[in-house]
């Protein structure tokens, strides 16, 4: 838009002449070689260089430079036989088939892709205060103890000796057998507990038949040779652990189940059963690998732990350990 103003003639008259508004100048200037330059400024991805060039600059600072030879060596990324095996290995587990050349070669694209993103990023130094990162790189060096301590398999006298030590941990678990009469909530009402103990009482006396006591019930009456963790899956563990300690031929009760009120007779209890090495010598195996798994990672750690000065603000400790006491009173 222009804005006609007032000018002085030679004749004395007056001419209109039109004059640019300050605005129209600075929309000019927004659009010189200057606007572009701070557009540019503007864009995350120049930051995110930016930011990153930063850090890496610090990080050579701080460990005086870098090393040119490790440099050239950091710069070098080999896919060798050992990674394409690798890498394919991978693809047929995941698909169930080998893969094709170009499947291949998009595994081995793939794997350049993070390998150089990797090494720029622990470049930069973004691995450090990472739990993730940390507690990854733990776990691989517990692997690698683990693959240590595999290096010799156990021998048999190293076989028997764990199974005679730990033994009980091989046993045949308890079994019990037992009859019940039940006794349904839902049928018989708030008086479904003195109802069970008259009952109770009445069998103690032998002086009625089981059978025309109690209630239709989902499940057999009568069982047998079931371990606690059967008769747990199928009653409850509170209803598990009477049956198991309950005495040997005589009716006790009532007891509470899902299902309701029960009177129960043991009729039989047999205790644990050792079972031979021969029987559960996989197990036995399995057991020993992973306790020398245990004791070469507690060894590697004690070892490398003696390289490091150790030291905790018990201060701090005992102040972040009385924390939530002091917050549940305050919150009750």
């Amino acid at each position: 838009m222009h804005v006609l103003l007032p000018s002085g003639s030679s004749n004395g008259s007056k001419i209109l002449k039109p004059v640019k508004p300050a605005n129209a100048e600075l929309r000019s200037a927004e659009q010189g070689p200057g606007a572009t330059f701070t557009k540019f400024l503007k864009e995350p991805l120049v930051h995110f260089l930016l930011l990153g060039a930063g850090i890496f600059g610090v990080h050579a600072w701080r460990h005086g430079g870098i090393d040119s030879e490790a440099a050239d060596k950091g710069k070098r990324i080999e896919i060798n036989a050992a990674v394409i095996t690798r890498l394919k290995d991978a693809w047929t587990r995941q698909f169930l088939r080998p893969p094709s050349a170009a499947d291949l070669s998009g595994q081995v694209d793939a794997h350049i892709k993070e390998e150089v993103l990797c090494r720029e990023a622990l470049a930069m130094g973004l691995d450090r205060d990472d739990s993730i990162v940390r507690r990854r790189l733990a776990q691989k060096l517990e692997f690698l103890t683990q693959d240590i301590s595999m290096a010799a398999p156990p021998d048999e006298e190293a076989l028997a000796r764990f199974f005679t030590e730990h033994a009980e941990r091989y046993s045949r678990p308890a079994e019990v057998g037992f009859r019940h009469v039940f006794f349904g909530r839902d049928r018989r009402g708030a008086t479904v507990e003195d109802q069970a103990k008259e009952a109770l009482a009445a069998l103690t006396k032998s002086a009625v038949s089981e059978e025309t006591m109690g209630d239709p019930f989902l499940h057999d009456f009568i069982f047998a040779g079931r371990r606690e963790q059967d008769v747990s899956g199928l009653f409850g563990p509170e209803f598990a652990r009477t049956v198991m300690n309950a005495p040997l031929g005589t009716w006790t009760g009532p007891v509470s189940s899902s299902y309701g009120l029960h009177l129960l007779l043991v009729t039989e209890h047999a205790g644990p059963q050792p079972e031979p090495l021969a029987r559960v010598r996989d197990t036995v195996m399995r057991d020993l690998l992973d306790e020398r798994r245990r004791q070469a990672n507690g060894e590697v750690i004690a070892s490398l732990r003696k390289n490091y000065e150790v030291v905790i603000d018990e201060d701090a400790m005992a102040a972040a350990a009385s924390a939530p006491a002091a917050t549940a009173q305050k919150n009750p």
